[in-house]
């Protein structure tokens, strides 16, 4: 089940990473996103199954903020706004295989993230944050 203050967190921590990438080069990427969903698996536990679901929902979030105010900027701007979906473009034929990039391009790199956030959260005996986990481990190896 989702838990949304971590999804919630990440989403911001993406929003501030995004307009500071946005500050410095004119530019979306796919870095706020990316480190959102990072930090929100940080938040929801030491599970990677857990930190990949949450670090998708937060990408997921943070693109419905994004992906709009992105296509109304490229319009007014005149310029492909969204990094690094310029370069792809003229490498794909058909629709579907532009918005099968677009969505794994998308979609990917949270899983990831957020798995990697998880796994940050636990040293190599799991038990770095978790006080509970230390006294399980302990029963288990007895």
């Amino acid at each position: 089940m989702t838990e949304w203050r971590p999804v919630l967190v990440g989403v911001c921590l993406a929003a501030c990473t995004e307009s500071l990438v946005y500050a410095m080069t004119g530019q979306f990427t796919l870095v706020g996103g990316v480190t959102g969903s990072a930090l929100a698996g940080y938040v929801v536990g030491t599970d990677p199954a857990d930190g990949g679901w949450h670090g998708l929902m937060a990408g997921v979030a943070w693109g419905c903020l994004l992906m709009p105010l992105s296509v109304l900027l490229t319009f007014l701007e005149r310029t492909p706004i969204l990094f690094p979906f310029q370069y792809v473009i003229p490498l794909v034929e058909t629709p579907g295989e532009l918005t099968t990039a677009i969505m794994l391009a998308l979609a990917l790199p949270n899983v990831a993230s957020g798995a990697l956030g998880s796994r940050a959260r636990r040293d190599a005996t799991g038990t770095w944050f978790d006080p509970e986990m230390a006294e399980v481990d302990a029963v288990e190896d007895a």
